[in-house]
């Protein structure tokens, strides 16, 4: 009787202990494992196996959990070794002994010892199957009445693991929602980190694909009424990028026009089979069995369709939809933003067209036209390099490129370019010529050897050249070039022709204007002359000697000659304050702006150290000095040594003194304080030599005066300069020149040589970068030739352009 009490209180135990286990295991294979062992503890020398029975799976049993000396072939298995008929299985369990086992029956099982017992007991809950335990012994056999005292553990099996998966599901289902709450920020991430619209495009049937697990995903965009495949990810072979859809004549446009989801799970649908029918008859490619079809909204407004085809796993279900539907409006703001950026780009561009159309059509000058046409169209234009080519009896001759005022003659760009333009000389059409190099599509095969030795040479990557033909024929020839292979969109290609075709026009009236370039000159005088023959014979005299006078006056009369440019304040000189010594700023005494006079104090170090050692040094000093002289007047033998004592502390006392006064910082000339925030940089380190302050020198100043090229020649250093700036209109400067620059520089429209012409600036008004007018005095010089100097040159050269060689 004992011993029964005692058995009963030891499965008590293990019942209880067993149960507070379970309520501490979360996951269904965690307390499976707590009930196996269970089990094996409650009947020693056996191993336990606890099999999970879900009917709706293909392979309905699954081995969850296992106890002992034992291990099992497979985890999900039919399970015909357990119960044929699960639903017919005894409640009360079967027990198999060692007479009727063979090793057949086990074979499932993987053991190292013989086999006495194997003993099913199902795991019921509300009528129905829900687990089975295994119990396997290795020694003796097991009774009803043991079988009956496992199912004690056994009741709380079915329970334990169908709270357990409840809580796993819930899990799964919220790990679920916050994976797709990631994907989502990260689509939205992706899509806003471009605003390029071909970009954004072609990306969003890739991110959508990564997120929706189908066979392909397709971005549809409306293009007035028509519906058309702008992208596409995956692999769908009944449709085509570029491919468009009209109400009437398939689901997508017909969903687009009722504005809802659309989710087709059914194989047999008319739709799908419409859709399956452009597939040829003889392909084996997987057709169309489900799809799922959401719109693409701006502001209520319908932009397009986002499409998924053919989930993987089964047809798409409500989850999938929103899902989509969640994509979609992300997709919809990335496709808004980036047509706002192409809207935006499109105005630049036409803002910049209409700009370079003015300067086109205000000037006749063919050179200055070349100039606008190559290097206006640069701010909206990403090229690297424009040149322009025109016809010279039917063969094209480079006239300008980008960036460069002439063309240079020998130069290494422009021999390339030249070579290039004899190429496409013979070239009749526009050509538009890429090279991917390195991709997996390198087009370098397809590429002529000309341009490919080009691009080699150049290191460019793309070139467009657009000829220039009108009625009359061809005027020459456009070319972009430029390292990207893909700066040419179409809102820029579209630019180009426009700017083509404006260009055109100009170049044929600026050549036409070349060539009867008298006509403009010769009318007026035809006109005056014939104003001029009737009027009375007093009148011509009058006019005859008013000539005669204005040429006296022209060639006698002497008049100052000045040469006036463009002038503007150097940057002056300036000297940095620095620290003689290492510490820190103590106090700041100027500010930015602030004049001062040299020597100022502008700041000091702390020198509470230093004065301690001043103090101190000037008391051994003079303990020393006491000392001496009480030995001198007792005439004692330590004065020597006390007198060479008292020397060296004096050369102490003074390095005390030159150490505390480097702690001020003095300003080495007098000027103005321009090192910004200064007042701030007290409590600041400074090492020895580091700078603190910079002054500027006011107390002169050096003006440059850009004088044009075509004066050059009569310049001469220690001529007298006049200069007038915009800060002060009612003062002039007055000085001479001390440099004339032996080198051009390139100028608004011109080059011009530089002149330097020192100035006093005692009251500190001449500041750097101020800018006005310089007139520089040559001398006296005929009043024809100042006066009409000019006009004359002017002349000269068009006339030598005309005629000249």
């Amino acid at each position: 009787m004992d011993d029964v009490n005692y058995a009963t209180a030891s499965m008590n135990e293990i019942v209880i202990e067993a149960a507070a286990q379970l309520l501490s295991a979360a996951d269904s294979p965690s307390r499976a494992a707590v009930i196996a062992s269970a089990i094996a503890t409650l009947l020693p020398g056996s191993a336990c196996i606890v099999h999970r029975y879900q009917p709706e799976n293909e392979l309905p049993w699954t081995a969850l959990a296992m106890a002992g000396d034992v291990s099992i072939e497979a985890v999900q298995h039919a399970g015909d070794w357990l119960f044929e008929m699960p639903e017919q299985f005894p409640a009360e369990g079967q027990i198999y002994e060692q007479g009727g086992l063979t090793r057949e029956d086990y074979a499932h099982l993987h053991v190292t010892r013989s086999v006495t017992t194997i003993a099913y007991l199902p795991v019921q809950q509300g009528g129905q199957i829900q687990a089975a335990i295994e119990i396997v012994l290795f020694a003796g056999s097991l009774e009803p009445e043991q079988l009956a005292e496992v199912a004690a553990v056994a009741q709380l099996t079915a329970p334990a693991l169908l709270s357990a998966e409840a809580f796993e599901q819930k899990r799964d289902t919220l790990l679920d929602s916050l994976h797709r709450m990631s994907q989502l920020y990260d689509l939205e991430k992706s899509l806003n980190a471009t605003l390029e619209f071909d970009a954004v495009v072609a990306m969003v049937p890739e991110k959508a694909a990564a997120m929706l697990p189908c066979q392909a995903i397709n971005l549809w965009l409306f293009e007035g009424p028509v519906l058309r495949l702008m992208a596409s990810a995956g692999f769908d072979p009944t449709i085509e990028v570029g491919a468009s859809e009209v109400p009437g004549k398939g689901y997508v446009a017909d969903m687009a026009e009722e504005g809802e989801p659309l989710l087709i799970a059914d194989p047999d649908d008319e739709r799908l089979r419409l859709r399956n029918a452009r597939l040829p008859s003889e392909s084996a490619t997987l057709p169309v069995v489900n799809v799922l079809v959401v719109p693409l909204l701006q502001d209520d407004a319908e932009v397009g369709v986002l499409e998924a085809v053919n989930r993987a796993g089964g047809p798409f279900d409500d989850d999938d939809q929103f899902l989509l539907i969640s994509m979609a409006e992300t997709v919809a703001n990335a496709l808004k933003n980036a047509s706002l950026m192409m809207a935006e780009r499109k105005l630049e561009i036409l803002k910049v067209l209409v700009q370079v159309s003015s300067e086109i059509t205000s000037t006749l000058r063919l050179d200055r036209l070349l100039q606008i046409i190559v290097n206006s169209p640069q701010s909206v234009l990403p090229y690297e390099l424009s040149a322009i080519a025109l016809d010279n009896r039917g063969r094209l001759q480079l006239k300008a490129i980008s960036g460069m005022v002439n063309l240079p003659v020998g130069d290494l760009a422009v021999g390339r370019v030249e070579k290039l333009v004899r190429w496409l000389d013979s070239e009749p059409d526009t050509l538009h010529l890429l090279w991917h190099e390195g991709s997996e599509n390198d087009e370098s095969a397809g590429l002529p050897p000309e341009v490919l030795q080009h691009f080699t040479e150049t290191g460019y990557r793309t070139l467009y050249a657009l000829p220039l033909n009108d009625d009359q024929g061809r005027v020459g020839m456009l070319i972009f070039e430029s390292g990207d292979p893909d700066f040419l969109g179409a809102a820029q290609i579209e630019m180009v022709k426009i700017l083509a075709g404006q260009a055109t026009v100009a170049l044929r009236n600026a050549l036409l204007y070349r060539e009867v370039p008298l006509i403009s000159l010769l009318e007026p005088l035809m006109k005056k002359r014939a104003a001029l023959l009737r009027t009375t014979g007093r009148r011509r005299v009058a006019y005859a000697a008013a000539a005669a006078a204005v040429g006296l006056f022209l060639a006698f009369c002497p008049l100052p000659m000045r040469l006036a440019g463009d002038a503007v304040v150097e940057p002056q000189h300036t000297v940095t304050v620095a620290a003689p010594v290492d510490g820190n700023v103590g106090k700041v005494y100027a500010h930015e702006g602030q004049r001062v006079a040299a020597s100022e104090v502008l700041g000091t170090l702390n020198d509470w150290q230093w004065r301690a050692n001043l103090t101190a040094a000037e008391a051994k000093y003079q303990q020393a000095l006491l000392t001496m002289e009480d030995d001198l007047a007792h005439s004692s033998v330590r004065s020597g040594a006390d007198r060479a004592n008292v020397s060296y502390l004096r050369s102490e006392l003074a390095q005390a003194r030159a150490r505390l006064e480097s702690a001020q910082l003095r300003a080495p000339i007098a000027g103005v304080v321009v090192t910004p925030n200064l007042e701030n940089a007290a409590g600041e380190h400074l090492d020895a030599g580091a700078a603190f302050a910079q002054i500027l020198d006011l107390h002169s100043a050096v003006v440059r005066i850009a004088v044009p090229e075509g004066d050059a020649a009569l310049l001469h250093k220690g001529e007298r300069a006049a200069i007038k700036l915009d800060s002060y209109p009612q003062r002039t400067w007055h000085d001479v020149v001390t440099v004339v620059s032996p080198e051009a520089a390139a100028g608004d429209g011109e080059r011009t040589f530089s002149v330097e012409v020192p100035l006093t600036n005692a009251d500190a008004a001449l500041r750097a970068g101020m800018s006005g007018q310089g007139k520089i005095a040559i001398g006296w010089r005929p009043a024809g030739y100042v006066l009409l100097r000019r006009p004359a040159l002017w002349l000269w050269r068009t006339l030598w352009n005309w005629i000249g060689w």
